[in-house]
Parts: C-alpha cells; structure tokens; sequence
C-alpha cells in the first residue's frame, strides 16, 4: 500500500491546474472585471472592481474554480442600495450567461460562463471598501482575506490547499453555504497555514474534539479558556483578520465529525479516491424496490411544489420545515431513524423521513407520578380513571402509577396529511412551504414516490439515503 506522502503527491499532480485552464481563468476573469467597470460607469456608480478568492490566492483546483469578482463601494449606501443599485449593474454584466441570484448577508450574482466546451462559474459580490475592522457587512472581509493569504502562505503551501479542497469536496463538506453547512474556502486556507500543511491538517481533524481550536494569529494566546466562552460553535478556527468572528461559525457538527471521522480513515488507509469527487450513479427503479424491500421500515416522503425563491434562502426553509415535522412525528411517537431535505432548486423540493413503521399501535403505556407524591398521584388518578381515551388502569408498577391511552394518531401518512392541510404554520413548517402547500404537496410513501425515481437527480439522492453511509466510507 502507498504511503500517505506518496498517495498526497501524486494527488498533488492531478490537482495543479494546467497552463491552459490557468490561461482561460485568467482570460475570463479579466473580461467580466471588465464588463462589471464597464457597467458601474454606465450607472454612474463609483466602485473598486477586484478579483478575489481563490483565484486571486492561486488555490483553485483543477477543473473546479469559482471566479469571484468583487464590487468594493461606498459605506454611504444602504443595504438596501447594495443589493437595489448593485445587483442589476452585476445583472448586466453578466448578460447572456446563466444566472442565479444568491445569498449571503445580501444578495449577490452567480453567473456560469462558458469557455469552449467548460463552464466557469463565476460570482459578482458587492461589499463595502471599508477599514480593516469596519466591518459594514460579512463580506467586507473578503478583500482582506485574500490580501492575508497572498502575504502569508508560502507559494509551495499553496498545493497544500489545493489537497484539502479536494478532500473536502470528496467528503461532501466543501461550501459554507446553507445547503452544505461546511467548510468555505478561506477556511481551508486557513487550517493549511495553521497546521503547516494538509497532512497536519488531516492529524489533528483525525484527533479533534470539543476543547479543539486554532488561532493562527495567536489572539488569544494564554487566554484559550475564553475561546470557547466566546465562541460556542463546535469547530472554532479564529479570523486571521478579526478575532471577533469564527471561520468556523457555518460548519454544521454533522458535517464536522463527518471530517473527521473521514480524517482517520484517510490516515488508516490512504488513497487517491480521497481526493476525486464520488459519482454518484442514478438509482434504477428495481434497486429501489430491492432496497426498500431489505430496509425493514416504512419511508415517508413530502413533496412540494416549485418555491421560486433566492436557493439560500430555500435550503435554509427546508431545513427548518424537517426539523419541524420531525419534531411533530417523533412527539406523536413514530420513531425516526433517520430524515433528510432535498431539493432540485428548480421545481422540486422533498423532505424524506425513514420511520420504524409507518403504522404504530393503536394504544400506548403512559407513565404517571410516584405513588409516594399525593397530589400528583390525585391529579393522575382522575385525570385518567373512566376517561374516553383510557383503555385499562390505572394500576401501580415500580411505585409509579401506569395507564393504558388510545392514540390519537396511528397512521404517519394520513396525520401528516391532516395536519399539513389544517394547522401547517402552527407545527413549525417554514413560511414559504407553508404557501406552497396551499398549492400542491403530496404526502408519498414507499410505494407512491416510485414515479419520483425517474429523475435523476433525485435518484441519486435516494442511492445516497438508502445506503446509510458517508460517501467517502469504502
């Protein structure tokens, strides 16, 4: 078996970009800086029209770059002006390409640019041209992070970085985006100059816990025990330009220990597969059926309708439309074993849940006070004894006082079809699914999300669910 160095250099190859893809990057670059010049001219808007990111920091990977052109304005105008007077100068720009409109703390323009036969994407963001430490929004910082990198990390690191994108990619934690809930770029940088390198940085992911952080530029040196005062987020790795904010502050603890846990395995068993991105093949309708068929459970699955809406804004909805009907399921006992959100960002949305049964028994024990507690034990007594739901008791078990209830719910499918149509906002279901369902949602279940399996994209997100497993676990 190769050993780690040997597996990271020969990685290291694969992952340099070549002359002629740095010439097209460099080429396109310049154009849309050109054409976003162009178009604040035109507006009348005075503005400081960068590269950024890594492009500007010489760590893109080979085959994936994101050209991130900044617009850099005055602090004197609003929020509201950034996104009102920027966002259609940026629109312009980019006209002709492909265009999705995102969101960080403000709204900024994803554009896909093609060049022969690739695609480039490429983000228009304004921000403010600020102080360092003035901060007037998130992004502001990111002119400064770039200047940072290109000052302190060392030409050879560089490759370095290039490794641990590529593992992140590999592992499913690449993006600090709501969708991923991972690691961004600068991030990675940040954890390759911290660690001096990726192999450092996959040791110490591979031993990280929750007393773990790191400070590069030792803000807080001898006094680690107010990091974690200030900074409550599972992954702490201070701003080299403002020790105020934590890099780390997007990154979902799923996503983690999922790091870490791939870390270890890297290290355990070293491979090149560490640093490709997974293919994940559409799942065949008679795979789902034999899958389904050896899960011993019963799948529930909610689709809804188009939601035209910014996508950050749409993951970060459906995220929180899962937590809520999971928290409605599991409070009407049905067991989850596991959930997940999916969606298109085109027309279809899902929340998927994998229950024990979709069908619990039609009553359940229900435990009371302590006989040794009077009052309590009066309350229960008559609360329960001769009442409309009680099925026998109650009687006396373990010193407690035990009653036999009817279930309001026993069918997971028809309860939450009931309580989507009437009481949808009151258990928590976000406000946009909340309109979407007043026009369409359907409440599937193994057998009637069968159709569902001829897109694609949705095939190969139930190849992943169904399997259970990190993508990176061989």
């Amino acid at each position: 078996m190769a050993s780690v160095d040997e597996i990271c250099a020969t990685a290291k190859r694969r992952l340099q970009p070549t002359s002629h893809e740095r010439l097209i990057v460099e080429r396109t670059s310049e154009e849309i800086q050109s054409a976003v010049e162009n178009q604040c001219r035109k507006a009348g808007l005075a503005a400081d029209v960068r590269v950024e990111g890594s492009v500007a920091k010489d760590t893109w990977i080979r085959e994936y770059v994101d050209i991130d052109i900044f617009m850099l304005v005055s602090p004197e105008l609003t929020k509201e002006q950034l996104a009102d007077v920027c966002l259609p100068i940026a629109r312009r720009a980019m006209r002709g390409h492909r265009i999705i409109e995102r969101f960080a703390e403000h709204p900024y323009v994803e554009a896909f640019v093609k060049k022969n036969r690739e695609e480039l994407r490429v983000n228009v963001v304004p921000c403010y041209k600020v102080e360092r430490g003035n901060w007037l929004s998130a992004t502001d910082r990111s002119p400064f992070h770039t200047r940072y990198i290109r000052e302190h990390m060392p030409n050879e690191m560089r490759d370095e970085v290039r490794l641990l994108k590529a593992f992140l990619r590999s592992t499913g934690t690449y993006g600090a985006d709501i969708k991923t809930g991972g690691f961004s770029g600068m991030l990675a940088e940040t954890l390759v100059l911290g660690f001096n390198g990726f192999i450092n940085t996959a040791r110490n992911l591979a031993e990280w816990n929750e007393d773990c952080y790191l400070d590069v530029e030792r803000y807080y040196e001898n006094r680690a025990d107010e990091i974690r005062k200030i900074f409550r987020e599972p992954l702490v790795v201070i701003d080299p330009i403002d020790k105020g904010r934590n890099l780390g502050a997007a990154v979902r603890a799923e996503q983690l220990w999922n790091l870490v846990a791939a870390s270890r395995h890297f290290l355990k068993k070293p491979s090149t597969r560490f640093f490709t991105a997974p293919r994940i093949k559409p799942l065949t309708l008679t795979e789902y059926r034999r899958k389904v068929a050896g899960l011993g459970s019963g799948l529930l699955c909610l689709s809804f309708g188009k939601i035209d809406v910014v996508v950050d804004i749409l993951w970060s909805q459906l995220y929180r439309t899962q937590r809520a009907l999971s928290n409605f399921l599991t409070t009407n006992d049905f067991q989850i074993i596991r959930s997940a959100g999916w969606s298109d960002e085109k027309t279809i949305n899902v929340i998927l849940f994998e229950l024990e049964t979709l069908r619990i028994p039609r009553s359940r024990r229900h435990e009371g006070p302590p006989v040794s507690r009077a009052m309590e034990s009066a309350s229960f007594v008559t609360k329960h004894d001769g009442g409309l739901t009680t099925v026998s008791g109650p009687w006396i078990e373990n010193r407690r006082w035990v009653v036999q209830k009817l279930r309001g719910n026993v069918d997971a499918e028809h309860m939450l079809n009931s309580a989507l149509k009437s009481r949808a906002s009151t258990i928590g279901v976000a406000p946009l699914f909340t309109k979407a369902l007043k026009r369409r949602v359907v409440v599937l279940n193994e057998r009637t999300l069968e159709p569902m399996i001829a897109d694609e994209d949705f095939s190969r997100f139930m190849r992943s669910f169904l399997a259970g497993r990190p993508i990176w676990f061989a």
